[in-house]
């Protein structure tokens, strides 16, 4: 439940760690090429007009705005040498995944993996990589997450000092004249993180303000917010995943007249995806469904994260409390599944959902392992 009590000290959260969980699944499963499956009716193929990687993106914000505000002030040396350490490691992070793959991939057969580059020089593969122009693998992430922490202590301090409009000023900015630049992959996704981070930092007092509507107006409004959030959304999946399943597989058992209306709604929302709902740019489209759908999942998993998280046998808050890993780990998997193992082109829609099931549960398994080693380190350390 929300606790409108903001002056107390701050406790973790778990509903945001659940979620975080929940769009790292979703990005993983997206990101398997092994389409379709089941679970594409839920996480969308990463072709919905808002995806959890943004909501993953804007949750990274809110925490450290959340965690480290209410410090930078008191220990502001502190919390600026924290956060640009994290940066330092992100970084390190970033150019040790380009430099794994990119040297595996010099051992492959062209087209071996998605994706498949190599730089002309060694020369020019080593400046773009240290300069970040060059991510490779699917851990891409993570320069952005190394350039932006790197502002981060800025933007928390000036929040703190009750500059917050000065942040969504500059960062607004920064996204309306800059969001198609050749490095929008940080000008148009700073908006999220920063965003994140004056939520984050007033979350509280906004849970408090959430608990002090009126109940009549509760009564509609959450209702209404609800609606909306799951029609947008059943619609998308329809859009974006049922009826290209239906033109390409079920096209013989379709009448022409239908299967050209299947093919219009298909190309309105390709049309829509490139131009109001970009991904690659935010584009204010994408923004605004994606805030209305953050909200929506927020205040489901807020008020009833215990039982979210009793129900998925705190697989969720594993996957959440150790993204960082996660997120590493299923970067790596996902290499070794396009070396490895390829979609048999006869592979069936159930044995698809399998392999993708069973990749998940591979990365539940070693994470779960992993915090068991860890915690046998520290008691034998301690002892």
């Amino acid at each position: 439940m929300f606790s409108s009590e903001g002056k107390k000290k701050r406790e973790r959260i778990i509903a945001l760690d659940l979620l975080r969980g929940a769009f790292l699944v979703a990005i993983f499963v997206n990101h398997i090429d092994w389409s379709p499956t089941l679970f594409d009716f839920i996480t969308g193929q990463s072709r919905l007009f808002a995806s959890a990687a943004e909501g993953f993106f804007a949750i990274s914000g809110i925490l450290v705005g959340y965690i480290y505000g209410p410090k930078v002030l008191k220990q502001t040396k502190d919390t600026f040498l924290r956060l640009f350490r994290r940066a330092g490691w992100l970084y390190l992070l970033t150019i040790g995944f380009t430099t794994l793959y990119t040297v595996i991939t010099l051992f492959l057969p062209p087209e071996t993996v998605r994706s498949q580059f190599l730089h002309p020089t060694f020369f020019d593969f080593l400046f773009n990589t240290v300069t970040l122009q060059f991510n490779y693998g699917w851990a891409d992430f993570l320069s952005r997450y190394a350039v932006l922490m790197a502002f981060a202590p800025f933007v928390i301090w000036l929040v703190a000092k009750g500059k917050g409009w000065l942040v969504a000023l500059v960062s607004f900015l920064v996204w309306f004249f800059l969001r198609d630049s050749n490095f929008n992959h940080f000008t148009a996704w700073q908006i999220i993180f920063f965003a994140g981070i004056c939520i984050g930092y007033y979350l509280p007092t906004i849970e408090g303000k959430v608990l002090s509507i009126p109940s009549h107006l509760k009564r509609f409004a959450w209702p209404a917010l609800l609606s909306f959030s799951v029609i947008t959304f059943f619609l998308n999946i329809i859009a974006a995943v049922l009826l290209p399943i239906v033109a390409g597989e079920l096209e013989s058992v379709t009448s022409p007249v239908l299967y050209s209306n299947i093919l219009t709604i298909i190309d309105i929302r390709t049309a829509l995806d490139t131009s109001w709902f970009n991904k690659e740019t935010l584009e204010i489209g994408r923004l605004i469904i994606g805030t209305i759908w953050f909200a929506t999942l927020y205040i489901l998993f807020r008020k009833n994260e215990d039982k979210i998280n009793s129900k998925t046998k705190g697989s969720l808050l594993l996957l959440g409390t150790n993204s960082l890993y996660v997120y590493g780990l299923q970067s790596f998997i996902l290499f070794m599944m396009d070396i490895f193992l390829d979609a048999p082109d006869a592979a069936s829609f159930l044995l698809k959902t399998l392999v993708v099931a069973n990749a998940v549960v591979l990365v539940y398994v070693l994470t779960k392992h992993r915090v068991r080693i860890r915690g046998y380190r520290k008691r034998i350390v301690r002892i």
